[in-house]
């Protein structure tokens, strides 16, 4: 039994404490096989996956040794006319996933906040993403505004805009 089986099972008999959950800063290598595995079918992305950012990191968050969630922050500006006021201190959520035994139990979430508050820390007043429409209720529930209808392209399941205010520029 793999690491992730055996960590899932185990969280089917006992609730989650926090000793079971450990986030932290991960390589985007750690995390391919997770997102190759969980955002199918959309085709994987190359490693490194975003070589023209100007600043990326990647957060884990495990249960044990196996490797529950998972999600890149890219600094990004959003592609709407009404956001200039965050333009350079905007960024976008790529790549977010978790595995499957281990949805619905608080590893995104700690993924999504330990991200939000290292986001902050550089200064960011904006935070967005396109989530999949099975994942809209994750994303409203985490304050993000829905932009738009939703979206669908050929080969990737269908998606909506989301967005959230993570700060308030200050004036000089």
């Amino acid at each position: 039994m793999s690491d992730q089986s055996a960590s899932a099972a185990a969280i089917a008999q006992f609730p989650i404490g926090d000793t079971d959950l450990h986030v932290r800063f991960i390589s985007e290598e750690a995390g391919r096989e997770l997102r190759d595995v969980a955002l199918a079918p959309a085709p994987p992305k190359p490693v490194p996956a975003y070589p023209n950012a100007k600043a990326v990191f990647h957060i884990g968050a495990y249960c044990g040794s196996a490797l529950a969630s998972v999600a890149t922050f890219v600094l990004q500006d959003i592609e709407t006319n009404q956001d200039r006021q965050s333009s350079g201190r905007s960024w976008r959520i790529q790549g977010m996933a978790t595995a499957q035994d281990f949805r619905r139990l608080g590893f995104a979430s700690a993924v999504l906040n330990h991200g939000l508050r290292e986001i902050r820390r550089r200064g960011a007043l904006l935070v967005w993403c396109t989530g999949r429409t099975t994942a809209s209720s994750f994303y409203r529930h985490h304050r993000f505004e829905q932009i738009g209808a939703e979206r669908h392209v050929p080969g990737i399941p269908s998606h909506y805009l989301f967005k959230r205010a993570i700060g308030q520029a200050h004036h000089s």
